[in-house]
């Protein structure tokens, strides 16, 4: 044992560990937990005394082999400075820094990048080496700064629904780095090495996604307020939380694996709810089914095509996310079912409509499979069986949907090197060809699928790890959901259904259609109309204000005080503009476009000569007058969305 050869100079101090606890507890609560409960008892790692006298830590690798120093045997402290300094923040950073040690080098870089560092997330494979190091050293500070996160032994293939929330958006935003900690890399060379990995494929998806947002342009925003007059008479999820408990429900999406069982679903009608996607509508239409919610959720034109042979949608609830492509609720602008899947990540939603007392949210989604699952969990169905969701593809060719699907292509066999050729046509996107990974499939096999594809995978996995409901993957090929029970379609309708009360539960909630106050409706939307027309004219002082500088930089060198000035000024209005809550509500997606553009631009703040200000000054016009015209268009679109809800509302309720 590692502790008989290196002797013992430094005991752990428990008041120091009780002390780094106490704060941890009130950031990271489950991460105080897993730290107050690991066991040191075996550890092959102990705290001994550097030169400088401060304790450093020697390891026994698992694997075993000769014992490695997680810092210096001289002067932690001052290494820690040299590494901090190596590492250069010339720009808003997040930082995820591989590898905890006993945190002498997360300290130091705080210190030393303070202002630069936006999120900093720690990860550490050993939990052990975690309460070791609280132990050890005063790390209250750490862990007491916004922003600071530590993950311990998630799997790699986890991390991305891990960072599920706005530190993800902040790592594409104020640029990320990726930084390791070269002796903890040694102790797990393997799982760092996988950390890595995964960690830079999340941030090439989010890098895509987010530059996706930033061409939509807020399109999401505009099909919210098109899509008003259905929310406007719509019903309400608080109406329909629970309704269905005892229930059994089916969710069905449109993989390739759904044309091996579909046809089970016609011995369904009354015996379970059936939810069925938006991709799978034809597929259902072909068969004769019926379903009782049709859940919908893209926000681009191409979700049409699943809409264009449905005329009508009977006694189907359509269930829809307020983002959803515009065109789609048009179209249905007389069927009397409209659900609105409203959750609260929506600030204009939250403006227009009361979410909390009145209608109720729900858990946004990465894609419109889980939007239908959460769905069907929140409508109370136990147990809950899913068929079509392979979100992966056939390694010996096939399609990309079910046969019948709007957007089902060929694809051919998977190649040697990993390759998945999608329509004919080699693909530069992740998404459509090129390099596949692969993942457990559903035969305990391997699937190719893609990065997107293994982020809902995991999604999913989550949630059925969190609802407290027994589902049923009887997909019958693709992907593996850990967690579910894998039976095929027949044999989970056999045993799970019932023999009817379903249609009877349905009924009950189409009898609670609410109605939104339209005269309320219509004076937010005339407030928020007024807020970016205010919004537009000081668009107009800041573009003035960059020209009159743009004229003098021209003229004579500016001074460093006068070019601050500036900036304040620019500052101020800047503020006045969008420091609201109308501004981020009605932009949405574009506001975010616009933060993105300006952060980008930040660094050259710092400077102030002419030739920086030449660089920053047109920076900011083209900034500026996107936003400009972003207001504009918006405000006319808020104009046409008002007038869209009073008419169509008359034309509903003559």
């Amino acid at each position: 044992m590692l502790s008989e050869i290196i002797p013992r100079r430094r005991s752990l101090n428990p008041s120091i560990l009780e002390a780094n606890l106490t704060v941890v507890r009130q950031s990271q609560p489950d991460l105080a937990r897993i730290i107050q409960e690991v066991s040191l008892e075996g550890y092959s790692a102990e705290p001994v005394q550097a030169q400088s006298g401060a304790p450093t830590l020697r390891i026994l690798p698992p694997g075993g082999g000769k014992p490695i120093l997680l810092h210096s045997a001289y002067d932690p402290l001052r290494e820690a400075q040299r590494w901090a300094e190596s590492i250069v923040l010339d720009r808003p950073t997040s930082l995820l820094v591989l590898g905890a040690g006993l945190g002498y080098h997360l300290l130091t870089l705080l210190k030393v990048h303070f202002a630069n560092i936006r999120f900093l997330i720690v990860i550490e494979r050993d939990p052990r080496l975690l309460r070791l190091a609280l132990s050890v050293l005063d790390l209250r500070s750490l862990f007491q700064r916004p922003g600071t996160q530590f993950l311990v032994d998630v799997k790699p293939a986890d991390l991305p629904i891990r960072l599920l929330d706005d530190a993800r958006r902040d790592f594409v935003i104020h640029n990320c780095r990726i930084v390791p900690h070269v002796p903890s890399q040694r102790c797990h060379p393997d799982y760092y090495a996988g950390v890595q990995q995964a960690l830079l494929d999340m941030l090439t998806y989010d890098e895509v996604n987010l530059r996706t947002a930033i061409e939509n342009q807020g399109r999401g925003q505009f099909n919210i307020l098109m899509n008003l007059p259905a929310m406007a008479r719509g019903y309400a999820l608080n109406d329909c939380a629970g309704l269905l408990r005892g229930y059994p429900g089916i969710v069905a999406a449109a993989g390739p694996s759904l044309d091996k069982n579909v046809r089970e679903l016609r011995n369904v009608h009354g015996r379970a709810a059936l939810f069925v996607v938006d991709t799978a509508q034809n597929t259902m239409k072909t068969i004769g089914v019926e379903p009782d919610v049709v859940v919908t959720g893209d926000p681009t034109p191409l979700n049409f095509s699943h809409f264009e042979q449905i005329d009508t949608l009977g006694r189907a609830f359509l269930a829809f996310h307020p983002e959803v492509y515009r065109q789609i609720t048009q179209k249905y602008a007389h069927h009397p079912y409209m659900l609105p899947l409203f959750d609260e990540n929506t600030p204009l939603l939250r403006y227009l409509f009361d979410l909390k007392t009145v209608y109720g949210t729900m858990k946004r989604a990465m894609n419109v499979g889980h939007l239908a699952l959460n769905l069907a969990l929140h409508m109370g169905c136990s147990p809950i069986l899913l068929t079509g969701f392979d979100f992966a593809f056939p390694r010996e060719g096939g399609a990309t949907h079910a046969a019948s699907a709007a957007l089902s292509r060929k694809i051919e066999p998977m190649r040697d090197d990993g390759t998945v050729v999608i329509g004919g046509k080699e693909g530069k996107t992740a998404a459509e060809s090129g390099k596949m990974m692969l993942v457990p499939g559903y035969y305990g096999d391997e699937v190719p699928t893609t990065v997107p594809f293994s982020l809902y995978i995991k999604a999913l996995e989550k949630t059925v790890a969190e609802c407290g409901v027994e589902v049923i993957d009887a997909t019958e090929g693709g992907a593996r959901f850990e967690g579910t029970l894998r039976l095929p379609l027949r044999d989970a309708m056999q045993k799970y259904l019932l023999s009817s009360g379903v249609p009877e539960r349905m009924d009950t909630f189409r009898a609670k259609r609410r109605t939104a106050s339209i005269a309320e409706l219509s004076g937010k939307l005339v407030q928020g109309q007024e807020r970016l027309t205010q919004s537009v004219d000081i668009c107009d002082q800041l573009l003035a204000r960059l020209n009159h500088w743009k004229s003098q930089i021209q003229k004579r060198a500016v001074s460093g005080g006068e070019a601050q000035t500036w900036w304040s000024e620019f500052d101020a209005l800047w503020v006045a503009m969008c420091g609201n809550e109308l501004f981020e509500a009605f932009l949405g997606n574009s506001a975010q476009h616009l933060y993105y553009r300006r952060q980008r631009a930040e660094p050259l703040r710092d400077n102030t000569g002419n030739a920086f200000l030449e660089v920053m000054i047109p920076k900011y016009e083209s900034i500026v007058g996107e936003l400009r015209s972003m207001l504009i268009n918006f405000a006319q679109c808020v104009q046409l969305a008002r007038l869209a809800v009073e008419t169509q509302f008359q034309e509903f309720n003559p």
